[in-house]
């Protein structure tokens, strides 16, 4: 079922979630279709159960950098983010990335390289980890410096593709959760549903996005996360996680484009797994003091390509704020490459008024003419906090039991498929669910040895089940 923008509206003016396609409220014919879908991935994975990707991720570039003339304390004040991202912007304006990177290198090449653009440089492209260590004035140990991805596959060099899918379908509430995702955005077409289960995994496995979670903020650059580009901010009037989005904040051309690419992956992998419960997010795009160079091309289409494919059917509601003309020509540009399932979740707003129909003034930021004085400041990850993942004994102990939860549900899986296609599900239904939650609760204890820790952990917004909780 395609839905409409107005179905949505509706919801948020009568402050009701849609319950329809939805995992416990499917009709039978949307139930049969799971199953399918179900039945297809298990022979799939069963079938491929060896198969390994050769990973060559984009995301995990990193390009080298020569400070060696700059002090540990040669920097610029961060009293005044915006201020400090107006002279930063300065570096780059006007140069293409083209121009950009072969001005580095010359920068490099250069035996007495100018001060403050050698300041600027390593201003907007250090990351966390250099951050740190040049603080420190030594290595700060943050995650183990070796990774292997699991006992089993401990190649990483590749990935094996079924413990790809199981780590992405088992780190929600419910692995239905995932799944039934791509059956929606796919309007209930099991083929094409298995279709693009099968090109994410493959893209996740390419990629290395576990190795991108055991990273975590450590490998991001510290300017997008100190300038706090997205913010949590609270709730919207569903009670989905209410994101705030400053795209005035991002300077694109002040560092690769696959440093920001990284960025946004990491943001969307961070938020899928404290958002076990809630299958969506409401993302507000705060496009007030628009510029095309805040706002690369490339960029958006990387952000639209993963929020319909990779991650489908994670958002509630877009809400674009705009205060210029200039965005209308930008729109065109994406437009075409929405799909209609998306379409329906945007909106425009020209004033705080129209955000207020989606989200309550106390729940939007002063900034935005708002009443909260809550958002997630970026704090810096401290020594020791990862320390489980440098337990291998009990890392190895939570694997084991992770795959012994796979197998359990991948049984009852098997006969609640059986029982649907004799059009009675019932008898094994809650046994699938419990499994599931087993599963679920199996994920979560092994991701305390594969993942670093988030900023939303540092705040204390985390609870013990791996829930985003903002009450606390």
């Amino acid at each position: 079922m395609t839905i409409t923008q107005d179905s949505v509206i509706q919801e948020y003016k009568t402050r009701t979630r849609a319950v329809s396609e939805c995992i416990g409220h499917l009709t039978p014919e949307e139930n049969q279709k799971l199953a399918q879908l179900w039945s297809l991935l298990l022979d799939y994975f069963e079938a491929n159960t060896r198969k390994q990707v050769e990973v060559h991720s984009e995301l995990l570039q990193q390009r080298c950098h020569d400070w060696s003339e700059l002090g540990a304390d040669d920097g610029l004040s961060d009293d005044d983010p915006e201020e400090v991202t107006q002279r930063a912007w300065t570096f780059t304006k006007g140069d293409s990335s083209m121009r950009k990177l072969g001005m580095l290198a010359s920068i490099r090449k250069k035996p007495k390289p100018d001060h403050e653009r050698l300041v600027l440089e390593r201003h907007v492209s250090e990351t966390t980890q250099q951050f740190c260590n040049r603080k420190c004035g030594r290595h700060v140990s943050l995650i183990p410096a070796t990774y292997f991805p699991s006992f089993a596959y401990p190649d990483g060099e590749t990935r094996n593709i079924s413990d790809v899918f199981w780590m992405a379908c088992s780190a929600k509430e419910h692995p239905d959760i995932w799944v039934c995702r791509f059956l929606r955005s796919t309007h209930w077409d099991v083929a094409k549903a298995f279709s693009a289960i099968q090109s994410t995994v493959e893209w996740r496995a390419a990629e290395a996005l576990d190795q991108l979670n055991w990273e975590g903020e450590i490998a991001l650059g510290y300017d997008e996360l100190r300038l706090g580009i997205i913010q949590l901010v609270g709730r919207d009037k569903l009670g989905y996680p209410l994101l705030h989005f400053r795209v005035r904040r991002i300077m694109p051309r002040a560092a690769e484009i696959f440093a920001h690419k990284r960025y946004l992956v990491s943001h969307f992998e961070m938020l899928q797994h404290v958002i076990r419960k809630d299958e969506r997010v409401t993302m507000l795009f705060d496009f007030t003091g628009f510029s095309m160079d805040n706002t690369p091309f490339n960029m958006v289409h990387f952000l639209v390509t993963l929020g319909t494919k990779q991650y489908a059917e994670t958002s509630s509601m877009l809400i674009l704020l705009v205060d210029s003309w200039l965005f209308t020509n930008f729109w065109n540009l994406i437009r075409p490459f929405l799909d209609a399932n998306l379409s329906a979740r945007i909106v425009f707003a020209k004033t705080i008024d129209d955000v207020l129909n989606f989200v309550d003034k106390d729940q939007l930021p002063e900034e935005l003419g708002g009443q909260s004085t809550f958002a997630t400041k970026f704090v810096l990850p401290r020594e020791g906090e990862n320390k489980a993942m440098t337990d291998l004994v009990n890392r190895k102990h939570a694997e084991e039991n992770w795959r012994e939860c796979i197998s359990v549900f991948k049984e009852a899986t098997r006969k609640w498929h059986r029982q649907v296609a004799n059009s009675d599900s019932k008898a094994c239904v809650d046994a699938r669910d419990n499994a599931a939650h087993e599963l679920g609760l199996a994920e979560h204890k092994l991701s305390i040895y594969t993942r670093a820790r988030s900023n939303f952990e540092r705040l204390g917004l985390v609870n013990e089940d791996g829930c985003l909780d903002l009450s606390q």
